[in-house]
Formats: C-alpha cells, sequence, structure tokens
C-alpha cells in the first residue's frame, strides 16, 4: 500500500523559484520540463518507500530532526513522512548548493506577513 504525497506551499514555491533559475540557460519550457520530470520520480520514490531516505542531516544540525532529504538529479528534496497516515508531506525543494537554513528563514519570512 503506498503513501500519498503532497506539496506544502513552501514546496510548490520553492519548485517556481527552481524554474526561474533554470529558466535562463534552458528557457521556461525546458526549466518546467525539467522540474516536471524530477517532481513525477519524487512522489513514485516517496509514494513507495518515503522511510528509505535518511533524516536530514543539515536539518538536524538546526534542531530540524524529522525532516527526511532525498537527494535527486542536482536537487533536495526535504519531507516529512506520517506513517499512521501513510502521508508524505513534500517541504521543500532545493539545488545541492542551497543552504537550508537560509531557504528556511526566508520562507519563514515570506509566509509570516
Amino acid at each position: 500500500m503506498s503513501f500519498d504525497v503532497q506539496f506544502a506551499t513552501t514546496a510548490e514555491t520553492s519548485l517556481f523559484s527552481q524554474i526561474a533559475h533554470l529558466e535562463p540557460y534552458h528557457g521556461y519550457d525546458g526549466a518546467y520540463e525539467k522540474l516536471s520530470t524530477l517532481v513525477a520520480e519524487v512522489i513514485r520514490r516517496l509514494a513507495d518507500h518515503p522511510l528509505g531516505y535518511p533524516i536530514s542531516a543539515q536539518a538536524s544540525e538546526l534542531g530540524i530532526t524529522h525532516y527526511r532529504e532525498l537527494n535527486l538529479d542536482g536537487y533536495r528534496v526535504f519531507y516529512e513522512c506520517d506513517e499512521e497516515k501513510r502521508l508524505v508531506v513534500v517541504l521543500l525543494i532545493l539545488g545541492q548548493r542551497q543552504s537550508i537554513e537560509q531557504q528556511l528563514i526566508h520562507y519563514c519570512l515570506m509566509f509570516d506577513r
């Protein structure tokens, strides 16, 4: 029995940021296609094996010990898994070089209006 995979508003916003970052290099259509392919693979993997990926070491250093991290195609996907509800919530999608600390601050400030 697979898990339901949902995307938080912060995950959706971070996806749009990744598309905007790639657009100058690949055009909008190319950037959108790349991220759409990523999202489809994230959903497939997390629906089947959400507990197969580790707790995020970088998030743990910040005291967030319940975020798991899936690394895929140069992106870091942070998510929470509720085994009882069979639910995965994707929280944030970052490029490999992006700091989770900086992005969490950014999104906390952005959504705290």
